[in-house]
């Protein structure tokens, strides 16, 4: 339907001006309701985003205590780093042994006797195989492409099935007031396995075993500097192990020693303990991010008589219940763990006046010393706090999970909004239209009234006009 847009013309009200205020006010009320509704809802989403972001930094927490084995960290000390250090992982048995560095892990390098003046003297033809250990590559020597001392380096460094075998070249003093160079082979790994040989075939000079042309460079013609060795330990005098670099791994089931010098004839001694600074660290960490939930949840649900302020979800059943379920569970006494340390407080970690928690090292340290594998148990055991905690919180953080539920709720809300946001339009809609109909009617009315009043006061005066004017006759 079309509307009206000169209306008052009849009347002379300003009826468009009535219209609007009369909309507005029918308007504003539910307006008001479904914004300030709108806004509740919003804060309340963005409470349980906090909420969900502090359950899981504290989950993340759980993580170094979740097992008996982040549980059981060793700590390694050498009594003399400059000898050896040392790494132990938590499988590692606590106790001494005495460690010798007999030998250190060695590259093979081998270095030409014969004297060449510079890098670009030209050596020789031929076909030069070298083998690092099992395996071996050739490469083809060819007049005045790559016969010089620095062709030949360049073109071993470039093979492709080069499998560590580094090419180079030394330039000393002649010791007679200049200087000569010589070829310098070495392996790129240590280890006995990583032994170098050199063979010739068809040396340019026709004899593939002399000291010229190629033939400079076979093992017979060349000055050994570094033998290829393994490493090599005495542990607790009795016991050689050897590698083929200066870390053992495993020899010593758990622990990973690196030799850094020898000491031959003189023990060392390698200490495995347990870490007990490290399980205090873990521990003290734990404590700190359930504080830093428990400060979420109580200005989330807490009530202020003072000011009687309230948190965005105070009287939150869902709140309410996570919270409950956590602190319950942090008190619980743990079935089937040492009487001894069946509880949180029983190892230091108390529960505060306001909530948070405590922790007394004095306690722990004692609890730690007394029975380490009766508070592991009490932490990360199958029935263990730290296993408990993180299974109620994944059920709390599980997508179907009532932090999900929640948060489906509020959705569901925000568009019921809507919904009703559309239907109040087209109420409104309906309601102007009336409006609008019954003022046009109205204004109609009055200029009907106001034409017949004046057709009145014509007619009166028509009249009066007449009598006055016999009078006077």
């Amino acid at each position: 339907m079309a509307s009206i847009t000169a209306a008052g013309t009849g009347s002379g009200l300003d009826i468009e001006k009535i219209i609007e205020t009369l909309t507005k006010a029918e308007r504003t009320p539910m307006d008001e309701r479904l914004g300030t509704r709108e806004i509740q809802i919003q804060a309340d989403i963005s409470a349980y985003g906090s909420l969900k972001g502090a359950l899981k930094d504290f989950q993340a927490a759980l993580s170094s205590l979740s097992s008996l084995t982040n549980l059981a960290a060793r700590s390694s000390v050498s009594s003399d780093e400059s000898v050896f250090t040392a790494t132990a992982a938590s499988g590692a048995a606590v106790g001494s042994t005495n460690v010798q560095v007999v030998q250190l892990a060695s590259n093979h390098k081998l270095v030409s006797t014969a004297d060449f003046t510079g890098a670009s003297d030209q050596v020789g033809a031929g076909t030069l195989t070298l083998s690092l250990g099992a395996e071996s590559f050739d490469v083809d020597i060819v007049a005045a492409q790559n016969n010089t001392l620095a062709g030949i380096r360049d073109a071993i460094n470039d093979a492709q099935d080069n499998p560590g075998i580094t090419a180079s070249i030394l330039t000393v003093s002649d010791g007679l007031g200049g200087t000569v160079s010589k070829l310098v082979l070495t392996s790129d790994e240590t280890g006995e396995d990583n032994n170098i040989t050199v063979a010739v075939a068809n040396d340019s000079d026709g004899n593939d075993l002399d000291n010229s042309g190629l033939s400079a460079f076979l093992n017979a013609n060349m000055s050994e500097k570094s033998q290829a060795r393994n490493a090599e330990l005495l542990i607790d005098d009795d016991y050689t192990v050897t590698s083929s670099n200066n870390v053992f791994a495993d020899a010593i089931e758990g622990v990973t020693i690196t030799a850094v010098s020898t000491n031959v004839g003189t023990n060392e001694t390698l200490t495995i303990g347990l870490d007990k600074s490290e399980i205090n660290t873990r521990l003290t960490e734990f404590v700190e991010a359930f504080n830093t939930l428990s400060d979420t949840l109580n200005f989330l649900t807490d009530y202020d008589i003072e000011t009687q302020e309230a948190g965005l979800l105070t009287g939150d059943f869902a709140a309410r219940t996570i919270e409950t379920q956590i602190r319950r569970t942090m008190s619980d006494v743990i079935e089937g763990a040492s009487s001894s340390y069946s509880t949180l407080a029983s190892i230091g970690i108390t529960t505060q006046r306001d909530g948070s928690l405590g922790l007394d090292a004095n306690k722990l340290s004692s609890a730690l010393n007394s029975n380490f594998d009766d508070v592991a148990e009490l932490l990360a055991g199958d029935q263990g706090i730290v296993k408990t905690l993180d299974d109620k919180l994944e059920s709390f953080l599980r997508s179907d999970g009532i932090l999900a539920s929640r948060n489906n709720t509020f959705l569901a809300q925000l568009k019921d909004i809507d919904e009703q946001r559309e239907q109040l339009n087209l109420r409104m809609e309906s309601f102007e239209q009336r409006l609008r109909l019954q003022y046009t009617n109205l204004d109609i009315l009055v200029g009907q009234l106001q034409s017949t009043g004046d057709f009145v006061s014509q007619q009166l005066d028509i009249i009066k006009a007449g009598i006055t004017g016999k009078k006077s006759n």
